[in-house]
Protein backbone atom coordinates (compact mmCIF):
# COMPACT_ATOMS: atom_id res chain seq x y z
CA UNK A 1 0.00 0.00 0.00
CA UNK A 2 1.15 3.55 -0.71
CA UNK A 3 0.20 6.55 1.41
CA UNK A 4 0.77 10.27 0.85
CA UNK A 5 2.05 12.78 3.40
CA UNK A 6 0.50 16.22 2.87
CA UNK A 7 1.16 19.30 5.00
CA UNK A 8 -1.64 21.42 6.45
CA UNK A 9 -1.42 24.88 8.07
CA UNK A 10 -0.78 24.84 11.80
CA UNK A 11 -3.05 26.95 14.05
CA UNK A 12 -2.18 30.61 13.56
CA UNK A 13 -0.55 30.10 10.14
CA UNK A 14 -3.37 31.75 8.22
CA UNK A 15 -5.25 30.39 5.20
CA UNK A 16 -3.62 27.93 2.83
CA UNK A 17 -3.02 29.17 -0.73
CA UNK A 18 -5.62 27.97 -3.23
CA UNK A 19 -5.67 27.67 -7.01
CA UNK A 20 -8.98 27.74 -8.86
CA UNK A 21 -11.08 27.00 -5.81
CA UNK A 22 -8.93 24.13 -4.46
CA UNK A 23 -6.26 24.50 -1.78
CA UNK A 24 -2.69 23.39 -2.45
CA UNK A 25 -3.33 20.43 -0.11
CA UNK A 26 -6.36 19.48 -2.23
CA UNK A 27 -4.23 19.75 -5.40
CA UNK A 28 -1.63 17.48 -3.79
CA UNK A 29 -4.38 15.03 -2.93
CA UNK A 30 -5.40 14.82 -6.59
CA UNK A 31 -1.78 14.13 -7.51
CA UNK A 32 -1.46 11.49 -4.79
CA UNK A 33 -4.53 9.64 -6.03
CA UNK A 34 -3.12 9.59 -9.57
CA UNK A 35 0.19 8.29 -8.18
CA UNK A 36 -1.59 5.26 -6.73
CA UNK A 37 -1.91 6.31 -3.09
CA UNK A 38 -4.68 4.60 -1.14
CA UNK A 39 -4.50 6.72 2.00
CA UNK A 40 -3.61 10.26 3.04
CA UNK A 41 -1.75 11.36 6.14
CA UNK A 42 -2.18 15.04 6.90
CA UNK A 43 0.46 16.72 9.04
CA UNK A 44 -0.64 19.90 10.81
CA UNK A 45 -3.96 21.44 11.77
CA UNK A 46 -6.62 18.90 10.96
CA UNK A 47 -9.35 21.23 12.25
CA UNK A 48 -8.30 24.07 9.91
CA UNK A 49 -10.50 24.90 6.91
CA UNK A 50 -7.86 23.34 4.66
CA UNK A 51 -7.85 20.19 6.83
CA UNK A 52 -11.63 19.86 6.73
CA UNK A 53 -11.63 20.41 2.97
CA UNK A 54 -8.93 17.75 2.57
CA UNK A 55 -10.81 15.24 4.70
CA UNK A 56 -14.03 15.66 2.74
CA UNK A 57 -12.19 15.44 -0.59
CA UNK A 58 -10.33 12.28 0.48
CA UNK A 59 -13.54 10.64 1.66
CA UNK A 60 -15.26 11.43 -1.65
CA UNK A 61 -12.37 9.72 -3.44
CA UNK A 62 -12.61 6.66 -1.20
CA UNK A 63 -9.18 7.23 0.37
CA UNK A 64 -8.31 6.62 4.02
CA UNK A 65 -7.55 9.82 5.92
CA UNK A 66 -5.56 10.40 9.10
CA UNK A 67 -4.11 13.46 10.81
CA UNK A 68 -0.84 13.51 12.76
CA UNK A 69 0.73 16.27 14.81
CA UNK A 70 4.23 14.77 15.21
CA UNK A 71 6.56 12.89 12.89
CA UNK A 72 6.92 10.09 15.47
CA UNK A 73 3.37 8.96 14.64
CA UNK A 74 4.33 7.92 11.11
CA UNK A 75 6.00 4.54 11.85
CA UNK A 76 2.87 3.34 13.63
CA UNK A 77 0.72 4.12 10.59
CA UNK A 78 2.91 2.96 7.70
CA UNK A 79 3.86 -0.72 7.64
CA UNK A 80 7.35 -1.92 6.80
CA UNK A 81 6.19 -3.25 3.45
CA UNK A 82 4.28 -0.09 2.59
CA UNK A 83 5.50 3.07 0.88
CA UNK A 84 5.10 6.75 1.78
CA UNK A 85 5.01 9.51 -0.82
CA UNK A 86 6.14 12.87 0.56
CA UNK A 87 5.18 16.17 -1.06
CA UNK A 88 6.88 19.41 -0.07
CA UNK A 89 4.56 21.95 1.58
CA UNK A 90 3.36 24.52 -0.95
CA UNK A 91 4.15 22.37 -4.00
CA UNK A 92 1.63 22.54 -6.83
CA UNK A 93 2.19 19.09 -8.41
CA UNK A 94 0.65 18.78 -11.87
CA UNK A 95 3.51 17.55 -14.05
CA UNK A 96 2.76 14.35 -15.97
CA UNK A 97 6.49 13.60 -16.19
CA UNK A 98 6.91 13.72 -12.41
CA UNK A 99 3.76 11.63 -11.99
CA UNK A 100 5.10 8.92 -14.31
CA UNK A 101 8.41 8.84 -12.39
CA UNK A 102 6.64 8.40 -9.05
CA UNK A 103 4.24 5.80 -10.43
CA UNK A 104 7.13 3.68 -11.69
CA UNK A 105 8.06 0.61 -9.67
CA UNK A 106 10.38 1.31 -6.73
CA UNK A 107 10.85 4.23 -4.37
CA UNK A 108 12.88 7.26 -5.41
CA UNK A 109 13.72 10.92 -4.81
CA UNK A 110 12.95 13.46 -7.52
CA UNK A 111 15.72 16.03 -8.04
CA UNK A 112 16.43 18.97 -10.34
CA UNK A 113 19.49 21.08 -11.01
CA UNK A 114 20.50 23.15 -7.99
CA UNK A 115 20.35 26.60 -9.60
CA UNK A 116 16.88 26.48 -11.18
CA UNK A 117 15.55 24.47 -8.24
CA UNK A 118 16.70 26.92 -5.57
CA UNK A 119 15.41 29.84 -7.65
CA UNK A 120 11.99 28.14 -7.77
CA UNK A 121 11.87 27.79 -3.98
CA UNK A 122 12.91 24.12 -3.80
CA UNK A 123 15.34 22.84 -1.17
CA UNK A 124 18.97 22.67 -2.27
CA UNK A 125 20.73 19.35 -1.54
CA UNK A 126 24.24 20.23 -2.71
CA UNK A 127 26.01 22.28 -5.38
CA UNK A 128 24.56 20.13 -8.16
CA UNK A 129 21.13 19.05 -6.97
CA UNK A 130 17.95 20.38 -5.39
CA UNK A 131 15.05 18.31 -4.11
CA UNK A 132 12.23 18.53 -6.64
CA UNK A 133 9.66 18.48 -3.83
CA UNK A 134 8.51 14.85 -4.04
CA UNK A 135 9.86 11.48 -2.98
CA UNK A 136 8.65 7.98 -2.22
CA UNK A 137 10.30 6.20 0.71
CA UNK A 138 10.04 2.60 2.02
CA UNK A 139 7.99 2.18 5.19
CA UNK A 140 10.77 0.23 6.89
CA UNK A 141 12.92 3.37 6.97
CA UNK A 142 10.37 5.44 8.91
CA UNK A 143 11.54 3.99 12.22
CA UNK A 144 14.61 6.23 11.90
CA UNK A 145 12.35 9.19 12.78
CA UNK A 146 12.33 7.98 16.39
CA UNK A 147 15.96 9.11 16.79
CA UNK A 148 15.02 12.67 15.86
CA UNK A 149 13.24 15.29 18.02
CA UNK A 150 9.49 14.77 18.18
CA UNK A 151 8.70 18.24 16.85
CA UNK A 152 10.89 17.91 13.72
CA UNK A 153 9.08 18.61 10.45
CA UNK A 154 8.63 15.21 8.78
CA UNK A 155 9.12 16.36 5.19
CA UNK A 156 12.68 17.58 5.64
CA UNK A 157 13.54 14.73 8.00
CA UNK A 158 12.37 12.09 5.54
CA UNK A 159 14.38 13.74 2.78
CA UNK A 160 17.54 13.48 4.92
CA UNK A 161 16.80 9.84 5.72
CA UNK A 162 16.27 9.07 2.04
CA UNK A 163 19.55 10.74 1.05
CA UNK A 164 21.55 9.13 3.87
CA UNK A 165 20.31 5.70 2.82
CA UNK A 166 21.06 6.40 -0.84
CA UNK A 167 17.51 6.11 -2.10
CA UNK A 168 17.60 6.03 -5.95
CA UNK A 169 17.14 9.41 -7.61
CA UNK A 170 15.20 10.44 -10.69
CA UNK A 171 16.06 13.78 -12.26
CA UNK A 172 13.39 16.10 -13.61
CA UNK A 173 14.28 18.28 -16.57
CA UNK A 174 14.82 21.90 -15.53
CA UNK A 175 12.17 22.91 -18.08
CA UNK A 176 9.58 21.19 -15.86
CA UNK A 177 9.79 24.21 -13.58
CA UNK A 178 9.00 26.67 -16.36
CA UNK A 179 5.42 25.84 -17.35
CA UNK A 180 3.85 26.32 -13.90
CA UNK A 181 2.78 22.67 -13.51
CA UNK A 182 5.48 21.97 -10.91
CA UNK A 183 5.97 25.04 -8.78
CA UNK A 184 6.04 26.27 -5.18
CA UNK A 185 3.14 28.49 -4.10
CA UNK A 186 3.81 29.60 -0.57
CA UNK A 187 1.36 32.48 -0.05
CA UNK A 188 -2.23 33.36 -1.01
CA UNK A 189 -0.82 36.33 -2.95
CA UNK A 190 1.35 34.01 -5.05
CA UNK A 191 -1.65 31.77 -5.65
CA UNK A 192 -3.75 34.71 -6.77
CA UNK A 193 -1.12 35.86 -9.25
CA UNK A 194 -0.79 32.29 -10.55
CA UNK A 195 -4.52 31.61 -10.95
CA UNK A 196 -4.98 33.26 -14.36
CA UNK A 197 -1.95 31.49 -15.87
CA UNK A 198 -3.25 28.20 -14.43
CA UNK A 199 -6.58 28.66 -16.18
CA UNK A 200 -4.93 29.52 -19.48
CA UNK A 201 -2.66 26.49 -19.21
CA UNK A 202 -5.54 24.05 -18.71
CA UNK A 203 -7.90 25.66 -21.20
CA UNK A 204 -5.24 25.52 -23.90
CA UNK A 205 -4.98 27.60 -27.03
CA UNK A 206 -8.02 28.44 -29.12
CA UNK A 207 -7.80 28.79 -32.89
CA UNK A 208 -8.18 32.48 -33.87
CA UNK A 209 -11.18 31.68 -36.08
CA UNK A 210 -13.08 29.77 -33.38
CA UNK A 211 -14.96 32.87 -32.27
CA UNK A 212 -17.49 31.22 -29.97
CA UNK A 213 -14.82 29.15 -28.20
CA UNK A 214 -12.69 32.27 -27.79
CA UNK A 215 -15.65 34.10 -26.25
CA UNK A 216 -16.50 31.17 -23.97
CA UNK A 217 -12.91 30.87 -22.77
CA UNK A 218 -12.74 34.65 -22.30
CA UNK A 219 -15.90 34.63 -20.18
CA UNK A 220 -14.51 31.93 -17.87
CA UNK A 221 -11.07 33.57 -17.67
CA UNK A 222 -12.54 37.01 -17.00
CA UNK A 223 -14.71 35.68 -14.18
CA UNK A 224 -11.64 34.13 -12.54
CA UNK A 225 -12.28 31.99 -9.49
CA UNK A 226 -15.81 33.30 -9.03
CA UNK A 227 -17.28 30.76 -11.44
CA UNK A 228 -15.14 27.92 -10.08
CA UNK A 229 -16.15 28.73 -6.50
CA UNK A 230 -19.86 28.93 -7.34
CA UNK A 231 -21.41 25.43 -7.00
CA UNK A 232 -24.21 26.19 -9.46
CA UNK A 233 -22.14 27.95 -12.13
CA UNK A 234 -22.02 24.99 -14.54
CA UNK A 235 -25.73 24.11 -14.31
CA UNK A 236 -26.56 27.82 -14.67
CA UNK A 237 -24.49 28.14 -17.86
CA UNK A 238 -25.96 24.96 -19.31
CA UNK A 239 -29.45 26.12 -18.39
CA UNK A 240 -28.88 29.54 -19.98
CA UNK A 241 -27.65 27.92 -23.19
CA UNK A 242 -30.73 25.66 -23.23
CA UNK A 243 -33.07 28.63 -22.67
CA UNK A 244 -31.46 30.61 -25.49
CA UNK A 245 -31.56 27.66 -27.87
CA UNK A 246 -35.09 26.70 -26.88
CA UNK A 247 -36.17 30.32 -27.20
CA UNK A 248 -34.67 30.42 -30.68
CA UNK A 249 -36.66 27.35 -31.77
CA UNK A 250 -39.82 28.85 -30.22
CA UNK A 251 -39.23 32.10 -32.09
CA UNK A 252 -38.93 30.13 -35.33
CA UNK A 253 -42.18 28.31 -34.55
CA UNK A 254 -43.93 31.68 -34.16
CA UNK A 255 -42.51 32.87 -37.49
CA UNK A 256 -39.74 35.07 -36.10
CA UNK A 257 -36.77 33.48 -37.89
CA UNK A 258 -34.39 36.42 -37.48
CA UNK A 259 -34.87 36.40 -33.72
CA UNK A 260 -34.66 32.60 -33.70
CA UNK A 261 -31.27 32.45 -35.43
CA UNK A 262 -29.97 35.34 -33.32
CA UNK A 263 -30.88 33.53 -30.09
CA UNK A 264 -29.31 30.33 -31.40
CA UNK A 265 -26.12 32.26 -32.15
CA UNK A 266 -26.04 33.66 -28.60
CA UNK A 267 -26.42 30.17 -27.11
CA UNK A 268 -23.17 28.90 -28.65
CA UNK A 269 -20.61 30.97 -26.65
CA UNK A 270 -22.58 30.25 -23.47
CA UNK A 271 -22.34 26.54 -24.24
CA UNK A 272 -18.59 26.91 -24.90
CA UNK A 273 -18.22 28.68 -21.54
CA UNK A 274 -19.91 25.69 -19.89
CA UNK A 275 -17.49 23.29 -21.59
CA UNK A 276 -14.47 25.45 -20.68
CA UNK A 277 -15.56 25.62 -17.04
CA UNK A 278 -16.09 21.86 -17.03
CA UNK A 279 -12.52 21.34 -18.22
CA UNK A 280 -11.20 23.49 -15.37
CA UNK A 281 -13.29 21.66 -12.76
CA UNK A 282 -11.67 18.31 -13.60
CA UNK A 283 -8.16 19.70 -14.31
CA UNK A 284 -5.42 18.62 -14.29
CA UNK A 285 -5.84 14.82 -14.12
CA UNK A 286 -9.58 14.30 -14.49
CA UNK A 287 -11.17 13.49 -17.82
CA UNK A 288 -14.18 15.36 -19.12
CA UNK A 289 -16.94 13.09 -20.26
CA UNK A 290 -17.46 13.38 -24.00
CA UNK A 291 -20.56 15.47 -24.61
CA UNK A 292 -20.94 15.55 -28.41
CA UNK A 293 -24.69 15.82 -28.10
CA UNK A 294 -24.35 19.36 -26.75
CA UNK A 295 -22.92 20.73 -29.98
CA UNK A 296 -25.18 18.46 -32.04
CA UNK A 297 -28.15 20.01 -30.22
CA UNK A 298 -27.18 23.34 -31.78
CA UNK A 299 -27.04 21.70 -35.23
CA UNK A 300 -30.48 20.16 -34.68
CA UNK A 301 -31.89 23.53 -33.63
CA UNK A 302 -30.41 25.23 -36.72
CA UNK A 303 -31.92 22.52 -38.92
CA UNK A 304 -35.34 22.93 -37.29
CA UNK A 305 -35.12 26.71 -37.52
CA UNK A 306 -34.24 26.52 -41.20
CA UNK A 307 -37.17 24.25 -41.98
CA UNK A 308 -39.62 26.47 -40.07
CA UNK A 309 -38.22 29.66 -41.61
CA UNK A 310 -38.92 28.74 -45.27
CA UNK A 311 -42.51 28.97 -46.50
CA UNK A 312 -42.67 27.01 -49.74
CA UNK A 313 -43.03 23.53 -51.23
CA UNK A 314 -41.75 20.63 -49.15
CA UNK A 315 -38.58 20.02 -51.15
CA UNK A 316 -37.69 23.74 -51.04
CA UNK A 317 -38.38 23.81 -47.30
CA UNK A 318 -36.19 20.81 -46.40
CA UNK A 319 -33.37 20.89 -48.95
CA UNK A 320 -31.47 24.14 -48.08
CA UNK A 321 -31.37 23.55 -44.28
CA UNK A 322 -30.41 19.91 -44.82
CA UNK A 323 -27.54 20.88 -47.13
CA UNK A 324 -26.30 23.42 -44.57
CA UNK A 325 -26.44 20.88 -41.72
CA UNK A 326 -24.67 18.19 -43.76
CA UNK A 327 -21.98 20.63 -44.92
CA UNK A 328 -21.31 21.71 -41.33
CA UNK A 329 -21.03 18.07 -40.24
CA UNK A 330 -18.52 17.34 -43.00
CA UNK A 331 -16.54 20.49 -42.22
CA UNK A 332 -16.02 19.29 -38.65
CA UNK A 333 -14.19 16.25 -40.00
CA UNK A 334 -11.40 18.04 -41.89
CA UNK A 335 -8.58 20.47 -41.25
CA UNK A 336 -9.05 24.04 -42.40
CA UNK A 337 -6.84 27.05 -43.01
CA UNK A 338 -7.17 29.57 -40.21
CA UNK A 339 -8.97 32.08 -42.42
CA UNK A 340 -11.78 29.57 -43.04
CA UNK A 341 -12.09 28.44 -39.41
CA UNK A 342 -15.05 30.79 -38.66
CA UNK A 343 -17.22 28.88 -41.15
CA UNK A 344 -17.40 25.87 -38.83
CA UNK A 345 -18.39 28.09 -35.90
CA UNK A 346 -22.14 27.73 -35.33
CA UNK A 347 -22.36 31.17 -33.77
CA UNK A 348 -20.93 32.75 -36.93
CA UNK A 349 -23.22 30.73 -39.21
CA UNK A 350 -26.36 31.41 -37.18
CA UNK A 351 -25.46 35.10 -36.88
CA UNK A 352 -24.84 35.29 -40.65
CA UNK A 353 -28.23 33.71 -41.41
CA UNK A 354 -29.97 36.10 -39.00
CA UNK A 355 -28.28 39.16 -40.55
CA UNK A 356 -28.99 38.17 -44.17
CA UNK A 357 -32.55 37.12 -43.32
CA UNK A 358 -33.18 40.55 -41.82
CA UNK A 359 -32.16 42.15 -45.14
CA UNK A 360 -33.53 39.58 -47.62
CA UNK A 361 -35.39 36.32 -46.92
CA UNK A 362 -34.57 33.35 -44.66
CA UNK A 363 -34.40 31.06 -47.70
CA UNK A 364 -31.70 33.18 -49.36
CA UNK A 365 -29.83 33.47 -46.06
CA UNK A 366 -29.78 29.70 -45.51
CA UNK A 367 -28.73 28.98 -49.11
CA UNK A 368 -25.92 31.55 -48.88
CA UNK A 369 -24.64 30.03 -45.63
CA UNK A 370 -24.85 26.54 -47.12
CA UNK A 371 -22.95 27.66 -50.22
CA UNK A 372 -20.16 29.17 -48.10
CA UNK A 373 -19.81 26.05 -45.95
CA UNK A 374 -19.84 23.79 -49.03
CA UNK A 375 -17.12 25.94 -50.61
CA UNK A 376 -15.01 25.59 -47.44
CA UNK A 377 -15.34 21.80 -47.74
CA UNK A 378 -13.72 21.75 -51.18
CA UNK A 379 -10.93 24.23 -50.51
CA UNK A 380 -7.65 22.25 -50.66
CA UNK A 381 -5.49 22.17 -47.52
CA UNK A 382 -1.71 22.05 -47.38
CA UNK A 383 -0.15 18.66 -46.79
Amino acid sequence: MRAALIALPHPGDGPMPAIAGKTIAHRQLLFAREAGCESVIAYGGGASPAGIDLRHAAERMGLKYQVISTSHALPGIIGNHDSLMVLQPGLLPESRTALDLLRAEGDRVLVVSAGPGAAAGLERIDLDRAWAGALSIPGEWLGKLASLPEDVAPHGALLRIALQNRLPEARLADSTLDDGKWTIIATPEAAQSRALAWQRTHLGDVAPGAVSRWLGKGLVTLAGNRLLDAPYARPALLGLAAVLLGGGVAAGFYERPVLGFALAALSVPVLEAFLALSRLVVAPFGKLRRLPWLRRAVDAALLALGIMAIDSLTHRVVFPPLVLAAALFLLDRRALPQWLEPLRDRMVIAGLVAAVAALATPEIAIMLAGLLVLAANIVPTRG
